[in-house]
């Protein structure tokens, strides 16, 4: 018990390191790759009649790598913060603050037409909403955009028989691409795509891991079940006294 212990509080300790790694190597990478970013901008601005085609088509490269490279910093930024910041634990209403994510994303893609499902009505629990919005949020707008069927559904729901009791397990399912079984636990890496950079609306590709990480700080876990083709299925928890 006393070895395991020691073993947890240095995975612990390894775990504060890195995310204090990971806000100060991306807060420092921030102000140089602005400045290449400017920069490009400035030299296509002032020189566009002296340079020719070529060169103009290198700069606006520049700029698209500069401002890919900025948001991947931001998702690291984001991820590290998650680690550190403290939980703002209150009561949450899932029925509601579901209906609100819903609502945001279907303002944001209103070109897609797609059915929601809730079959159960969802708990009240005890979480740090602005978290749990995120986690919501991320596999529910991936269940959007890895969707090329021509009726299109996402189901959000709680396991039938566990609204109330226990450690519910909630779960987000699509009728989507689905996931290669080799890939599925790939998918929770952070910057880890599985298609090409600008295939299904493009992305960072730290959306799962930052959905993992929320759930974990939360005392529970993310998994993923999926047949390709057909649909994917998230599934997640969070602590058992989270329920009220």
């Amino acid at each position: 018990a006393d070895e395991l212990a020691a073993m947890n509080f240095e995975l612990q300790r390894s775990n504060e390191e890195l995310d204090s790694f990971a806000y100060i190597a991306s807060h420092d990478l921030k102000e140089p790759l602005r400045g290449i970013h400017n920069y490009a901008n400035f030299l296509m601005e002032d020189y566009a009649e002296i340079l020719n085609d070529d060169g103009v088509a290198k700069l606006e490269t520049m700029v698209r790598l500069t401002q890919r490279m900025e948001d991947l910093i931001n998702s690291l930024l984001h991820f590290s913060r998650l680690g550190r910041a403290e939980l703002m634990q209150r009561s949450v209403d899932l029925n509601e603050l579901v209906q609100q994510v819903i609502a945001t994303l279907t303002i944001a893609r209103p070109d897609i037409q797609i059915e929601f499902r809730i079959p159960h009505s969802l708990p009240i629990i005890e979480c740090d909403r602005a978290q749990v919005n995120e986690l919501f949020t991320n596999l529910i707008s991936n269940a959007i955009k890895y969707n090329d069927k021509p009726e299109k559904w996402v189901e959000i729901g709680v396991l039938a028989g566990e609204q109330t009791v226990g450690s519910p397990t909630f779960y987000v399912r699509d009728n989507g691409i689905g996931i290669p079984q080799e890939h599925q636990e790939k998918v929770f890496q952070i910057f880890r795509r599985l298609h090409g950079r600008d295939d299904f609306g493009g992305g960072t590709g730290a959306g799962l891991t930052i959905a993992r990480k929320i759930a974990e700080r939360h005392g529970g876990r993310v998994w993923v079940e999926s047949i390709p083709t057909q649909g994917t299925t998230f599934y997640f928890t969070l602590a058992a006294e989270a329920v009220i």
